[in-house]
């Protein structure tokens, strides 16, 4: 039993029976609490029911019989940009990985997958939410662009930015270490605790952060090759 996520809460939106029942299980032995919806209604009716703040984690199947996940994505998303969405998808292409990216997912993982993987990137998001829970404000400030490291908020022209959680991660390295190159790998490392990714899968983060942040995000440099620099 594993005392450290023993608070931790996951909705796990999974049509298939039988691998809903063993992650349920699996996960419940490192003392991790699993509520399980098997349709995009169910997952609705506990989302209503018991709201986003009542869960930690998101882990998303694509395909349901009624309904699409990217669908539910979209809701939490438009309730919450900190919530952590987790998808696991037989869906493997490109196309559909850069869509839930884009789309406000936290990380993308395919079918077949590995339990370990899944319960490592689950433990990542975990300790990435404790690790941002606390400790005192540190504000930074150029031009019209105020973000307060602490409070998680962006300002431009003092209305507020919306950010998701990995978004906001992501503009904090670049911000840290302003006028430094951040390789894509560090990213990655520091992002999403070093859990593997796809190189290229940084990259639609990336370009929601600038829309987002625009017009500071013609700031964020791409690196060719290496990876990206927050230049002012």
């Amino acid at each position: 039993m594993n005392e450290e996520y023993s608070k931790t809460k996951i909705l796990l939106v999974e049509d298939d029976e039988a691998l809903a029942s063993g992650l349920k299980e699996a996960l419940g032995l490192e003392n991790i609490e699993v509520v399980t919806a098997g349709s995009a209604v169910e997952a609705g009716r506990i989302i209503n029911e018991s709201g986003l703040s009542g869960f930690d984690i998101m882990v998303l199947d694509l395909t349901l019989p009624d309904g699409s996940g990217l669908d539910i994505l979209k809701k939490v998303r438009r309730e919450s940009l900190d919530f952590a969405v987790i998808i696991l998808s037989a869906r493997s292409s490109e196309l559909d990985k850069v869509v839930g990216l884009e789309l406000g997912a936290d990380d993308y993982m395919c079918k077949p997958f590995s339990l370990k993987e899944l319960h490592a990137r689950i433990k990542a998001l975990i300790r990435r939410s404790k690790r941002n829970a606390g400790g005192a404000p540190d504000i930074f400030r150029h031009e019209n662009l105020a973000v307060n490291l602490g409070s998680r908020e962006v300002f431009i022209n003092d209305k507020a930015a919306k950010l998701s959680f990995t978004e906001f991660e992501i503009l904090k390295l670049l911000l840290i270490n302003k006028n430094m190159v951040v390789e894509r790998q560090t990213l990655i490392e520091r992002v999403w605790n070093g859990i593997f990714i796809d190189l290229r899968s940084v990259d639609p983060h990336i370009s929601r952060l600038r829309k987002k942040i625009a017009p500071y995000g013609a700031l964020i440099e791409t690196i060719p090759n290496i990876g990206y620099k927050f230049k002012i």
